[in-house]
């Protein structure tokens, strides 16, 4: 079966979430204490011939509220998770709960599929979101999207002044991103324990994952994103899965207000103070109040990496860095705890020992503020070599080829400064990562997807005519050998490219044989360039 690969633009920018009638049924409206409690039925979907009938339950204690929040309920356990919703309602919230799940709570009520369209119901067993063939159009994360968008419309019908949130936890944060990231309508995005899970793969076929991650994961909707966002897990000393997390996080575009809290158990759940946190943050947030940002670097000498972290806008109180070494797995990873200390200026460091020779330091902070709200910074990997040290300061990671492209523009890059690297819109509104003179990408790991590749696709904008080189290392008998590709691009608009091997030469035209041995990406021309989209197929 032929896959067809959409962005997440083309897959969207043909719907319009307000345009159908809701034919809201009002099932109860009722006072409860001091809460107003409304349930209906609405029209969540209706094309060809099927329709899905969602239940959404709506309180709040106040009359014309200004705040709202959407929870999105991907089975009928996670309304665990509605547990607390008080705290929100008791700051002024209309709090939205919104089944997708199909399964009948206590009074039989929940999302009502058609025939059609019962692959997205927990009612006819555990869904397959990662399906995405023939598109990704076919997953029922696209769906339940469209279902929340729609349940965003109906928050808007009851209280059309307030500002909107959305929320979901473990699976259900899939679609919270995709909701945040495509409905202009939201101002806060709240990803609570995300399921970041890796589409699984075939060595025949690997197509239906790269469609989902592509177009419908949250790495993908990270780099669509424009409103706050909250990324909370939950990790310690001994394991987590924070590397997932970061490569998501760090596909936010430069600027972007976002908090990643990481509450350190080795189990996954999450226990009324965090959901305080939570709360509060999102009641900051939609206030327009900013949340502290924390700035973790690390500097190598000797044997010795010292990493610093700093916070300008809040005092820190306390600090704990947490790292691991070599490139396992995140989930495989075994974390280190080391107490930072305070330095005079207020900094707080660590000493981490390191070896020379190829050896990967992976690493984040948790910080404790004024106030007692617990932050984590954004992790980094440090590879450190026989030759030179660098650390990415950003990962692009566009599929799972484990690319992390990073400034390789000083003489120790051990930062990609602002403007060495960048993740930024281009002049059509498209987000891209640009910088200045070189950026590159080591493929770190054995698990690099180019080797059954039949070519590299990448997609690159230029604001004039002109060409870009993209620079391959190869491990061959006699050394590393350079192989470069050049490729024409026009003025205003992305071209996508398609390199297969002969379309890379050495200086003396000798094209490349095999994908075998790779050790590099080198993207030379960054002026006023644009690149995105890298896939290995």
């Amino acid at each position: 079966m032929t896959i067809k690969f959409l962005t997440p633009v083309q897959l969207w920018q043909d719907y319009d979430p307000v345009s159908a009638p809701l034919d809201i049924s009002i099932e109860y409206n009722k006072e409860v204490g001091d809460l107003s409690v409304k349930g209906a039925y609405f029209t969540a979907y209706a094309e060809d011939g099927e329709s899905v009938r969602a239940f959404a339950e709506i309180k709040t204690a106040t009359p014309s509220p200004k705040k709202a929040i959407l929870c999105v309920m991907n089975n009928a356990d996670q309304a665990a998770m509605a547990e607390g919703f008080d705290e929100l309602i008791k700051r002024g919230f209309a709090v939205m709960t919104l089944d997708v799940s199909g399964v009948p709570g206590e009074e039989g009520r929940c999302a009502r599929y058609s025939e059609g369209l019962s692959y997205a119901s927990f009612a006819a067993g555990t869904p397959d979101r990662f399906l995405a063939s023939p598109s990704a159009k076919n997953s029922p994360v696209f769906l339940w999207t469209k279902m929340a968008r729609r349940a965003i419309t109906l928050l808007e019908y009851f209280y059309p002044k307030a500002r909107t949130a959305v929320m979901g936890a473990e699976t259900a944060a899939d679609i919270a991103w995709q909701v945040a990231a495509t409905d202009n309508r939201v101002a806060a995005l709240v990803a609570l324990l995300g399921d970041y899970s890796d589409p699984p793969t075939t060595e025949e076929d690997t197509s239906n994952a790269d469609s989902y991650t592509m177009a419908l994961s949250a790495k993908s909707a990270a780099r669509q994103l424009k409103c706050p966002c909250l990324i909370a897990t939950a990790a310690n000393a001994h394991g987590g899965d924070v590397g997932k997390i970061n490569e998501v996080a760090c596909q936010l575009r430069e600027g972007l207000n976002y908090t990643l809290v990481v509450t350190p158990r080795t189990g996954t759940q999450i226990n009324a103070s965090d959901l305080l946190l939570t709360y509060k943050w999102l009641d900051r947030t939609l206030k327009g109040e900013a949340t502290p940002e924390l700035h973790l670097s690390s500097e190598l000498v000797g044997d010795e990496l010292t990493f610093a972290l700093a916070c300008e806008s809040a005092k820190i109180q306390s600090a704990s860095l947490f790292y691991s070494y070599n490139d396992a797995e995140p989930g495989c990873r075994h974390w280190h705890e080391a107490l930072m200390r305070r330095r005079e200026d207020g900094a707080f460091t660590v000493e981490v020992p390191v070896w020379m020779g190829d050896h990967e330091v992976y690493a984040y902070a948790v910080a404790t503020i004024s106030g007692g709200l617990s932050y984590a910074s954004k992790g980094f990997g440090t590879l450190v070599t026989s030759d030179t040290p660098y650390m990415t300061s950003h990962f692009l990671l566009d599929t799972e080829s484990d690319h992390g492209f990073y400034s390789d523009n000083s003489e120790k890059t051990f930062l990609a400064f602002k403007d060495d690297f960048m993740i930024k819109d281009a002049p059509d509104g498209v987000p891209g990562f640009c910088g200045k003179g070189k950026l590159r990408t080591n493929i770190l790991s054995e698990q690099g997807r180019y080797e059954p590749a039949t070519a590299l696709h990448l997609s690159a904008y230029s604001g004039t005519d002109g060409e870009i080189r993209v620079i391959l290392l190869k491990a061959e008998e006699e050394g590393i050998v350079e192989y470069v590709a050049t490729c024409p691009l026009e003025a205003g608009e992305w071209t996508r490219l398609s390199l297969e091997v002969d379309d890379f030469k050495t200086e003396d035209l000798i094209p490349m044989k095999d994908w075998d041995g790779l050790c590099s990406i080198i993207l030379p021309d960054t002026d006023d360039k644009y690149y995105n989209n890298f896939l290995w197929m």
